[in-house]
């Protein structure tokens, strides 16, 4: 049921969220919610503490990328945008013509494609166990600032 919530909550209101889903599917071949929601200690909503490994790195890296958006007046998590594959490359393109949505939205998807690259890359080394780690006090109480 708590799965349940997260996505009606998401349906509701995030644009990018249900492009980041695709994307990640394209690139990696797994599921960005089943996959990667509530891996370690930065995948999901929120973040603290010391990242458990190269995937949980690359959520990292991806919260300071919507942060780096958000401080450009953008709202990544909100800022809808249209992706194509190209010769197996992702292609941002705009969903709402030129103006500040089209420039955020670009960079909500610029910031979704350099993390659904990381988790291909990283792969390899994706631990199941590090799976809703977020929850564990082992995590810690402070965010790393980016």
């Amino acid at each position: 049921m708590k799965v349940f919530g997260v996505i009606v909550v998401f349906a509701s209101c995030c644009n990018s969220f249900w492009q980041f889903q695709r994307m990640v599917k394209h690139i990696t071949g797994r599921s960005a919610f089943f996959s990667y929601y509530g891996y370690g200690c930065y995948c999901g909503l929120g973040g603290k503490g010391t990242p458990v490994d190269n995937t949980d790195r690359c959520c990292l890296a991806h919260d300071c990328c919507y942060e780096r958006a958000k401080h450009l007046g953008c709202q990544p998590v909100l800022n809808g945008y249209q992706f194509r594959v190209v010769n197996g490359t992702v292609v941002c393109e705009c969903s709402l013509g030129p103006g500040v949505s089209c420039l955020c939205g670009l960079r909500a998807c610029e910031c979704d494609t350099q993390s659904a690259y990381c988790f291909k890359e990283n792969l390899p080394t994706y631990e199941k166990n590090f799976k809703q780690l977020s929850s564990r006090p082992h995590c810690g109480k402070h965010k790393l600032q980016c």
